[in-house]
């Protein structure tokens, strides 16, 4: 018995050396999660993605361009990594820094202005591919849609805001349309100048009303300020339209409850961007950050190949996505025979509110 048990004892150690070995485990890494993060020391390529907070349409972008990786003939020679600063700038910036100094990875995968900002305004050594990035012109990320002149290159959508807005304007003939915008976001202040030339051309009457995260000094406002500015804000809004966009936002999203208590309040049918679909606004319509996460991956392997980010156009994000949820419609007692021609347009269709 003893000498079974001793065999069985060294059988086990000698599994365990070859299953915990570092070699075995890439392997298995690669195997099992082709694109996820691995620290294999054989990978030939190293990316990081950088995010400056968590969000919906940056963890949706992000999977696609793991999936994209992972669908390219360079699987399973990448590394990635996954950088979330968690809303502090500071740390960002720092990070950004550092990642200059080291000069260690091969590409940046930036999602969202902030990110994407930070990241071309210090590193010119290192490629970056952006995408979930409203206004790259507005932030000053670029200049030029067709190239950055610069490492610089990404996948968006000129006027993506604007498109949806008229793609459900030409859908519904709304009168009066508002919106809730942050102050001091350049992708939110470049929507806001688009939809009054848009409403003025129209002869759509146009309500908004903004507020900003941080104080008079720069320091950032607490979660419970940001709440009463943006119930105040919705409240001044929405009694004087006939729909509500909603902008793209990490402080919306987290917050998206207030919008769905204004929403039922004050009776007004709502629509913006697809990230919020099932947490109660009636149409979803936007860009899709899954496919374009995708794309972004598509770029990022010409680029490891030899490409010049500069020679990739940035204006080739066309995945559009519309979606309809018909609680949140029922929620404002909205007719469901108004929403019969946007149904038939749309890609999906969900019964509830689930978030």
């Amino acid at each position: 018995m003893k000498n079974n048990a001793s065999i069985l004892n060294k059988k086990q150690s000698f599994l365990q050396q070859i299953f915990m070995s570092p070699m075995v485990l890439c392997i298995l890494m690669m195997i099992l999660l082709p694109a996820v993060t691995t620290e294999c020391s054989d990978a030939k390529y190293k990316i990081l993605a950088l995010q400056h907070q968590v969000f919906g349409s940056y963890t949706a972008a992000y999977k696609g361009f793991l999936k994209g990786l992972d669908d390219s003939d360079i699987r399973g020679m990448v590394s990635v990594e996954n950088y979330n600063a968690e809303k502090n700038m500071a740390i960002l910036e720092g990070k950004i820094k550092d990642i200059k100094e080291k000069n260690s990875f091969d590409l940046l995968f930036t999602m969202g202005t902030q990110s994407t900002k930070k990241a071309s305004d210090i590193i010119q050594n290192i490629p970056i591919v952006f995408t979930v990035v409203g206004s790259p012109v507005n932030s000053g990320i670029i200049s030029n849609w067709k190239s950055s002149g610069s490492n610089v290159t990404g996948i968006a959508t000129p006027n993506q805001v604007l498109k949806g807005i008229t793609q459900i304007y030409e859908l519904s003939k709304f009168t009066k349309i508002g919106i809730t915008y942050l102050k001091g976001s350049p992708s939110h202040e470049a929507v806001l100048s688009q939809i009054k030339a848009m409403c003025k051309k129209n002869g759509i009457k146009f309500i908004y009303d903004g507020f900003s995260l941080t104080k008079g000094n720069g320091d950032s406002l607490s979660n419970d300020e940001i709440r009463f500015n943006l119930k105040k804000s919705l409240d001044t809004v929405l009694p004087q339209v006939d729909a509500m966009y909603v902008q793209a936002s990490g402080t919306y999203e987290k917050n998206f409850y207030l919008f769905r208590n204004a929403f039922k309040k004050h009776q007004t049918p709502s629509f913006g961007d697809p990230i919020y679909i099932k947490k109660g606004i009636i149409v979803g319509i936007g860009v899709n950050d899954y496919a374009f996460g995708q794309q972004a991956a598509e770029y990022a392997v010409k680029i490891l190949k030899g490409t010049p980010p500069s020679a990739l156009p940035m204006d080739t994000g066309t995945k559009f996505s519309i979606l309809v949820n018909l609680e949140a419609a029922q929620m404002v007692q909205l007719d469901p025979l108004l929403l019969m021609p946007i149904m038939n347009s749309a890609d999906a269709i969900y019964q509830k509110i689930t978030e």
